[in-house]
Formats: structure tokens, C-alpha cells, sequence
């Protein structure tokens, strides 16, 4: 594009707008004569005044070209903005001006003055040297070199600066200081090391030539003249901005002469003066640290030295575990020579790193991810020759009997062919942990498998084999197999030598519930009195309880002044929980004819134990002992009070039967109809009610009206059969007897036939509920359910507890946890068999959990934990819901308590996650160091949860994120990544957090 020429005497004459001075013009070829001899004197202001006034009165072409020349060169020289422009545009107005040469050279020294150097190359190379006057032929050289340095043309550049060393004045030292430099850099160090001697003693280079030549010193590995020109630097300049890589330097040379103390003097300088000293020194520094002793030192430097993957890194993390080591501190050392075993840049650091690693998980008895066996199975296959295989070997045998990780352990195992006796030994003992570790988790068939099989390899591990049987025993007692349990609990005791432990006490009192469950009672008395002679803890209460089965075992045998005694023992023991005694007591009392102290027993578990489930039992027996006195106003009190009171239990049904017998023979027929007409209504299709209905036709013959009680018979509909057929009642009753038997399928058939055959039968409920009995037991859950369904509807309480039961079962087990909440609640109503209270208490909670209910999760944990005979596994549960619905109510303080219990046992799931909710409540809360500390405690103890360890791994990291150690979190997130095979969220979380450590 061409350029719009603004006339030079506008532009450069500018300053002149504000206010001229007068000339005399009758001569003005004398302003052009006086301008240009300003103009050789080198003064441009005064030069530009005379010139601009001599343009505004000449003609003279070629004296104004000359003109505009000193002024355009005037501009320059006095470094105006504009001065490229007006230079550029002089060129445009007199290309070929015989100052062209010169002018290109003015516009490439103004570019070179503003740092644009590929310009000012440009138009130097416009320009004709041979047309500059000598100083200007050496300034251009110079500039010229300078710009191609600048832009990376050494070899030019050297070229030049060579020519004026040679032959220059102004810019000699100048260039030779760059030859030198050009030299150094692009190797030829000898050559260098010359010119930055010969500039040595020039106060303007010294500082620079002493720099570049205690460089060249070390590159050439002269580690004593790098230390003597280092010195004399750092005294002649001590404030050089260089003086922070010289001190980099003589530290690497203090440290190959093996001077390690003045090694860590200028490293340690270095290091402080830079925030980003080299990785390599880091690592020098870190070494000379650990060679000194000084460990935690070494640790900071060596820490700071692993951020890429490469051999530097490896050697660092050998190093580091070792100043871990010597610091105690084998959590991170275990780690650190992880993170060296894992590299392969370097076997003979790799291979002492993984041996290393190897005894440090030994030693320690960490099981991680099942890092225990498999370190040493790799060990071996990586370096089968090393000089360790031997001890290796050793160690992978004591591993198998220390482990915590037993799968891990077990599946390695299981891959030795011919395996010895100790092996042997170690797999006897890691089937009974593992079977003990799902028997926590209450996965019985798993336990039962596990045990089984330890018990099968025989006796390599006598302790492991016998304790196998103890809990074989327990596990097939929770499943209800008693006789097997028997069998296994008494092999435990035949086989143990120590019987004088807590396991063999314990033995005593669980094969003394076995027998009690089967109703063996002279064998269950003498199991529990073995247990009470051997329990030395008469504060656990197993103890009390088992005085209350041995009263029981007495009370089965008529034997009712010594189960009296062993009644009252145990409400001694454990006032708190008493209940079950003070009835059993009274109950006593009331066979011995004693009903005045019955009642008052009675009237005490009422007063003393409100909550208790023996409540409504004890006002039906206190009602039952005021009869037997003749006491019916009492009597009646004491059974409205259990109706009123106890609307569901069955002795209410039972209970208003009574009311209604006693207003009758107290010729109140009136309060007697009120009363049986109460049972038919509440409890419809119940044996109570038909009682009820025909004591009532009773009470309205003996009113004489016959009429009002066949009006209100037949409202009844069909919700009560008062007549039963023969035939109705010969074709249930044969059904029945095949089902009593066990012969499923024959009254499967049979009371099929009854329902086609009597639709609304008077046992149709009855034959419903066996029917889905026999459907639960063959798994047709659909079928079942609906059979239960119909018992329920029928109204008929009798199988009404059983039904509910069941059917919650079902919907619970089909995931329709809002049908089986709904379920639980009408069950727990119900629910008069412990067992079933207890299970509707614990579905509820389930479900609620389950249907993000965290307020109803927390009742029915309250209301479960009150329990008195809840087993360790179900309380650890409740407490870790009621934590959990703490947490989602933002009410985290309170969990702390269940949390802190229940993640003491972390082989459980809820323990193990309990654990991790813990530490994240802490961290939350800012407690890092406590966080720390319950993590720290995870990692030792281990889990087989491991999901809930690697999210401990994950938020261990997050705290040292937080706390600024980036060196611990990458550490953590590694050793996690290398050992975590879980196909979960856990990979991303950590490629996420390793993300944001390198950037």
C-alpha cells in the first residue's frame, strides 16, 4: 500500500506551533549553512529550527533533500517516537538519496533500540556497509550480531562479532564477551573459557566471565576450580543475580568431591533462593541430608523430588523409604519403596525397593489390598535369582499364618501345587478366619462352608480346626439346625485342652440353648449349670440369662421352688432386664396356689417394667388370680385394663372371653353380651370369638330373648361359623395331619381340595396359611404371598403374627421395601413371639433406611437398640443407621458416639464404612488431625471391605491436599492406584485428584 506522505517539515517541526521566532529572509541560504553546522555540532533542536525555517523561504530542491536528511536524522538522534515513520517516509520521498544507506541503517538501529530484531535484520541488510562511515560500519556489525543472537543465528552472529574483535573499538570487549558467549553455548567450552579469561579482569565483565566460567568448570567436571572461581564470585558480587545457580553449582561440585556438609551449605541456599529448584539437586540435597543423619530433612528435599515418573524418581523413593525408616515412621516408608518397586527404570532399585517393601508389609502386618502375599509373589517372579529368594520364601509362609487380607491369601494358596505342611497349616487357619469374617456379616451358608472346609484339611492346625467346630456350632444354631449344632459344640469341648477360657464356658451355654430349643431340658439344665460354674464374668449377660433358662429347665420339670430361686437370682444380677424373672416368679407362685403373692409379683414387673413384653401377660394372670379368689370386681379391672391397654395381644381376645364369664356369673348379662359382642367384633374368625358367641347365645336364654340373639347372629354374615360341618371338619382335619407330618405335597393336595370343596369353610383361613407355608418353604414367593394375604383378610387372628411375618419377608426380599414397611408396622402391632417383635423393628428400620427415611430410620433404631437381647451383629447395624440418619438429618454431632463403636470392628461392612463416615465427619469439621488418626487406625487394622479403605485412602489424600504436603496425598493416590482393583467410581477419584497435583 503506498504510503500518504505528511510533509517532514510539519511533522518534525511540530514543537514550533507555539509561538514563532522572526527571521531576517533576505538571505535564506544563510538558515541552511547555520543548520547544517548545528547539525555537525550534534545540535538537533537547534538544527531542526534553522532547517524548518529555511524550507518555508528555499526553492532549492537539492538543498531541501539535504535539509530533510538532518532532520529526519535529527529525530532519530533525539529518539522521537516518530523518528522510524519520518525515516521511512524520507526513503519514500527520495529513494535515491545518496543518504540511503545511512538511513536504512537509522531504521534498523531504532528497531534494534526497541527490541524488534528481526526488523532492525531487515534493514541493516537494506543497507550498504561500505556507504557508512567507520564508527558507523562497527555500531552496524555490532547491532547487526546482536539481532541475529537475539534471533537465534549464532553462527552469523559470531561471524560478526568476530570481525569487530578484531578490528573494533567501541564494541571490542563488548564482542568479544559475546564470541565467548556464543562459544559456551553452543559448546566449545575451551574456546570460551579463553575469551571469558581474557574479560576476567575487566570491571565491566568480571562478574559475567567469572559466572560462565565457573559454568564451563563444572560441565568439564574441574569440581575444584568450580568451587575456587564459585568463591571468588560470591565474595566480589554477593548480590549478583546469578549467585543463587552458582550456589546450585558449587553444591553438585562440593558434593562429587565428597565434601557433604558444604554440599548442603549451597544446596540449601540454592534451594531457599528459587521456587523451583531442579529436581537433581533436590535429590543431591536429600542424599548428602540422609548420609548426614539429618532424616526429616531429607525427606522435605527428597519429596520434592518425585514428580515425574523417571529413574531420578525412583531412586528418590528408595531413598526416601529409608529416611522413613530411620524417622519410625513405616507407614510412609512402606509407601515410598512401593512407589520405587513399582518402577522399572532401574531393576537393581527396583529390586531392593520391592524387597523393602516386602518386610516393611510384614513386619507391619498391613493388608491393604492384599499387598501381604502378593509383594512376595511378585518378588519371586520377578527376581527368582535375587540374593533375598531365600528369605522371601520364608516370609511368604509367615505371611499365610499373619495376614489380615485371607482371600488374598487363600487364592494365592490355592495356586501352589504341592504345598507344604506349614502351608497347609497357614490354609487351615485363613478358612476359619475367613468363615468367622462371614459369619460376622451374617452370611451363615458361607460360614458354614468356610468352617467345613477347615475342618475337612484336618489337623495341621489343631486351634484353628477346633475353633472351626465352636462356630460351625453357632452358625448352624442361627440357622435353626439345633442337632448339628449340638454335634459341633460338643466335639469343640471334647477336643479343647484350655478349659479355662471364655470360648469354653461360652460352649456350655450355647449347647444349653440348643437342647432348650429342642425341648431337652434335663440336658439344657445341665449345660447351663456347667456354664454358671465356669463364667468368671457374672457382670455379662449371658450370666443372668442363663439363671433364667436354668429356672426355666426347673419350671419344665415341676421342680418350682428351685426355679423360683434361680428367678430370683437373675433378676439380682441384672435388675435392668429383670422382667422375664419377676413374671416366671409370679407365674410360680400362682402354680403353688400362692395368688396373693402372685398378684403382688404381678402388680411389681407392672410398676417396675412398664415397657416390658410381659406386660399384658402379667394383667391376664393377676385377672386369673383374682377369679380364683373370687375377687371378680378386681378380676374384671385387671382384664379391661389388658383390653384397653393391649388391643392386639391375643390375651385381650382371651381376656374379654373372662369379662364376659365373670358379668354373666355375676347375673350382669347385660355387661356379659357388651363383652362377648367386643370379641366378635375386634377379633373376627378367631377361636375367641366363636367361644364368645356361643357363651352369648347362653346369656340371651338366660335373658329369654332368643330372637334378639338370632337377629345379631345372622348380621354377623359369614365373618363367624358357630355350626361346623362333619364333613367340613373330617376333610380339614386330614389335611392337616399330612402337613403336621411333613408330607408337603400330599396336603398341599389335600387342603386344596378342602378350599374347592368348602369355599368359606370354618378352617378355610387355617388351610390358607398352611398352604402358604408349604409355597414359602418351596421359594414360590408370589404364590406364598398371596396366601398369606388371604389369611390375613380373612380376619382370623390365630396365624395372624405368622402371616404378617412372612409377608413382610417377602416384599422385603422382592425389594418392595415401601409394601414391606407397611408390613413390619402392622407385625410389630401384632407381634407377641420376641422374635417376630424384634424382626419387625429390624425391616422397619431396613426399609426405612432403605426408602431415604433418615427421621422413621432413626425411631425404628431407638426402638430397636431397646431390645434387651439384641445379638452383636444386629446392634452394630441399628447403631450404624441411626449414625447415618444423624448425618442425613445434619445432625452429625450425634453420630460421633455410634460411629466411634460400631468402626471398631471394621470386618463388618457397617463397621468398615463407619470407619471412613468417621474420619469424613472430622474432616468436614476441619479436624485433620483427628481424621488423620481414625484413617491412620483403618489402614493398620485393615478391612475385607475394601471399597470403604480405598475412600479412606481417597480422603487421606484430600487432607493432605488440604494441609499443603502434595508429596503425601500423590503417595496415597498412588499406592492406591497400583493395588485397588475394584471396577467402581474409586479410579476416577483418583485420576482426578493426580490431575490437579501436577498442574
Amino acid at each position: 500500500m503506498k504510503r500518504i506522505l505528511i510533509p517532514l517539515c510539519l511533522v518534525v517541526g511540530s514543537h514550533m506551533a507555539s509561538g514563532q521566532r522572526s527571521y531576517q529572509f533576505d538571505a535564506p541560504n544563510r538558515l541552511f549553512v547555520e543548520g547544517k553546522e548545528l547539525f555537525s555540532l550534534k545540535n538537533y533542536s537547534g538544527c531542526i529550527d534553522k532547517l524548518e525555517a529555511y524550507k518555508q523561504h528555499s526553492t532549492d530542491v537539492d538543498l531541501i533533500q539535504e535539509a530533510d536528511y538532518m532532520l529526519v536524522y535529527s529525530a532519530y538522534e533525539q529518539g522521537r517516537p516518530n523518528a522510524v515513520e519520518l525515516l521511512k517516509d524520507y526513503l519514500d520521498v527520495y529513494p535515491a538519496s545518496r543518504h540511503a544507506d545511512e538511513v536504512n541503517f537509522l531504521i534498523g538501529s531504532a528497531h534494534f533500540g526497541l527490541g524488534e530484531y528481526q526488523k532492525a535484520i531487515f534493514w541493516f541488510n537494506e543497507s550498504n556497509i561500505d556507504m557508512l562511515s567507520p564508527e558507523q560500519q562497527e555500531a552496524y556489525c555490532f547491532r547487526l550480531a546482536y539481532s541475529l543472537l537475539q534471533t537465534g543465528d549464532m553462527e552469523k552472529a559470531r561471524g560478526y562479532f568476530a570481525r569487530i574483535e578484531q578490528i573494533g573499538t567501541k564494541y571490542r570487549e563488548a564482542s568479544t564477551y559475546y564470541v565467548a558467549y556464543i562459544d559456551y553455548a553452543i559448546g566449545k567450552y575451551n574456546n570460551a573459557l579463553v575469551e571469558f579469561t581474557r574479560l576476567k579482569d575487566l570491571p565491566d565483565y568480571k562478574e559475567r566471565s567469572l559466572y560462565y566460567i565457573t559454568q564451563i568448570y563444572f560441565i568439564q567436571n574441574k569440581y575444584e576450580k568450580v568451587i575456587s572461581e564459585g568463591k571468588e564470585l560470591l565474595a566480589s558480587y554477593p548480590d549478583s543475580e546469578n549467585n543463587s545457580e552458582v550456589c546450585r553449582i558449587m553444591g553438585n561440585a562440593y558434593y562429587h568431591l565428597g565434601n557433604e556438609d558444604q554440599a548442603i551449605n549451597m544446596l540449601s541456599k540454592y534451594v531457599s533462593s528459587t521456587d523451583s529448584p531442579l529436581r537433581g539437586d533436590l535429590y543431591i540435597l536429600g542424599v548428602c541430608y540422609y548420609n548426614k543423619g539429618n532424616y526429616s530433612s531429607a525427606v522435605n528435599a527428597l519429596g520434592r523430588t518425585v514428580r515425574e515418573n523417571d529413574a531420578l524418581s525412583q531412586n528418590a523413593y528408595l531413598y526416601l523409604g529409608q529416611s522413613y525408616l530411620k524417622l519410625k515412621d513405616k507407614n510412609n516408608a512402606r509407601m515410598a519403596f512401593e512407589a520405587a518397586a513399582t518402577s522399572s527404570f532401574d531393576k537393581q532399585v527396583k529390586e531392593a525397593a520391592m524387597y523393602n517393601y516386602a518386610l516393611l508389609i510384614h513386619e507391619t502386618a498391613f493388608t491393604g489390598f492384599g499387598e501381604s502375599v502378593t509383594i512376595f509373589e511378585d518378588f519371586l517372579n520377578d527376581f527368582p535369582n535375587s540374593k533375598y529368594a531365600d528369605k522371601v520364601n520364608d516370609y511368604l509362609v509367615e505371611v499365610y499364618l499373619t495376614t489380615k487380607n485371607y482371600q488374598a491369601a487363600l487364592n494365592s494358596i490355592d495356586k501352589i501345587k504341592h504345598p507344604s505342611t506349614k502351608i497347609l497349616e497357614a490354609k487351615q487357619d485363613i478358612l476359619f478366619q475367613l468363615g468367622t469374617q462371614a459369619f460376622t456379616n451374617m452370611e451363615l451358608d458361607k460360614a458354614v462352608d468356610l468352617f467345613s472346609r477347615a475342618i475337612s484339611l484336618g489337623a495341621y492346625n489343631l486351634e484353628s480346626r477346633n475353633d472351626a467346630y465352636f462356630w460351625r456350632g453357632e452358625s448352624y444354631y442361627r440357622q435353626g439346625e439345633y442337632n448339628k449344632a449340638i454335634s459341633d459344640y460338643r466335639t469343640y469341648l471334647n477336643n479343647t485342652r484350655q478349659r479355662n477360657t471364655d470360648m469354653y464356658a461360652l460352649a456350655h451355654y450355647n449347647l444349653g440353648y440348643s437342647y432348650f430349643k429342642l425341648k431337652e431340658y434335663g440336658e439344657a439344665l445341665n449345660r447351663f449349670r456347667q456354664y454358671v460354674n465356669l463364667e468368671s464374668n457374672q457382670q455379662t449377660p449371658a450370666y443372668a440369662d442363663a439363671y433364667n433358662r436354668i429356672g426355666d429347665c426347673l419350671f419344665h420339670n415341676r421342680q418350682f421352688a428351685m426355679a423360683e430361686e434361680n428367678y430370683t437370682r437373675a433378676a439380682q444380677l441384672q435388675p435392668s432386664a429383670g422382667d422375664y424373672s419377676v413374671y416366671q416368679k409370679g407365674f410360680l407362685l400362682g402354680l403353688q396356689k400362692d395368688y396373693k403373692g402372685k398378684i403382688s409379683v404381678m402388680d411389681r414387673l407392672i410398676r417396675e417394667f412398664p415397657e416390658s413384653q410381659y406386660v399384658d401377660d402379667a394383667l391376664f394372670e393377676k385377672g386369673r388370680s383374682y377369679v380364683l379368689l373370687d375377687n371378680n370386681q378386681a378380676a374384671a379391672a385387671s382384664f379391661e385394663q389388658l383390653m384397653r391397654d393391649f388391643p392386639q395381644s391375643s390375651l385381650a381376645r382371651k381376656a374379654g372371653v373372662q369379662l364376659g364369664l365373670i358379668y354373666f356369673n355375676d347375673n350382669q348379662p347385660e355387661k356379659a353380651a357388651e363383652a362377648y359382642k367386643s370379641v366378635i367384633s375386634n377379633y373376627p374368625g378367631s377361636e375367641e370369638a366363636k367361644v364368645a358367641l356361643q357363651d352369648l347365645k347362653s346369656v340371651y336364654i338366660e335373658l329369654n330373648d332368643i330372637n334378639s340373639f338370632a337377629a345379631y347372629a345372622n348380621s354377623l354374615g359369614g365373618n363367624v361359623r358357630f355350626e361346623v360341618s362333619e364333613q367340613d371338619s373330617l376333610t380339614y382335619l386330614a389335611a392337616e395331619k399330612l402337613f403336621m407330618r411333613g408330607d408337603n405335597e400330599g396336603a398341599r393336595r389335600s387342603l386344596t381340595n378342602y378350599l374347592q370343596t368348602f369355599p368359606q369353610g370354618a378352617f378355610s383361613s387355617n388351610a390358607n396359611f398352611y398352604l402358604a407355608s408349604i409355597a414359602f418353604a418351596k421359594k414360590e414367593q408370589e404364590e406364598a404371598k398371596r396366601l398369606f394375604s388371604l389369611v390375613l383378610e380373612s380376619g382370623d387372628t390365630k396365624f395372624r403374627e405368622e402371616s404378617w411375618a412372612r409377608k413382610a419377608e417377602i416384599e422385603y426380599l422382592d425389594k418392595d421395601y415401601a409394601a414391606a414397611m407397611e408390613s413390619f408396622k402392622h407385625l410389630q402391632v401384632v407381634a407377641e413371639n420376641p422374635e417376630n417383635k424384634e424382626a419387625a423393628k429390624l425391616g422397619l428400620m431396613r426399609c426405612a433406611e432403605l426408602t431415604g427415611q433418615p427421621q422413621e430410620a432413626l425411631l425404628a433404631a431407638n426402638d430397636l437398640l431397646k431390645e434387651p437381647k439384641l445379638s452383636p451383629e444386629i446392634m452394630s447395624e441399628a447403631r450404624y443407621v441411626r449414625a447415618k440418619a444423624y448425618i442425613d438429618l445434619k445432625q452429625e454431632n450425634k453420630a460421633l458416639a455410634d460411629l466411634k463403636e460400631i468402626s471398631k470392628d471394621t470386618r463388618t461392612i457397617h463397621g468398615a464404612e463407619a470407619k471412613y463416615l468417621l474420619a469424613q465427619l472430622y474432616y468436614d469439621n476441619k479436624d485433620d488431625k483427628n481424621a488423620e488418626t481414625v484413617l491412620m487406625n483403618f489402614i493398620e487394622n485393615g478391612t475385607p471391605h475394601q471399597y470403604w479403605l480405598a475412600r479412606g485412602f481417597i480422603l487421606l489424600a484430600d487432607i493432605y491436599i488440604r494441609q499443603g504436603d502434595d508429596f503425601q496425598a500423590r503417595q496415597y493416590l498412588t499406592s492406591l492406584q497400583n493395588n485397588y482393583k475394584g471396577d467402581d467410581e474409586i479410579a476416577e477419584m483418583i485420576e482426578d485428584r493426580l490431575g490437579k497435583l501436577k498442574k
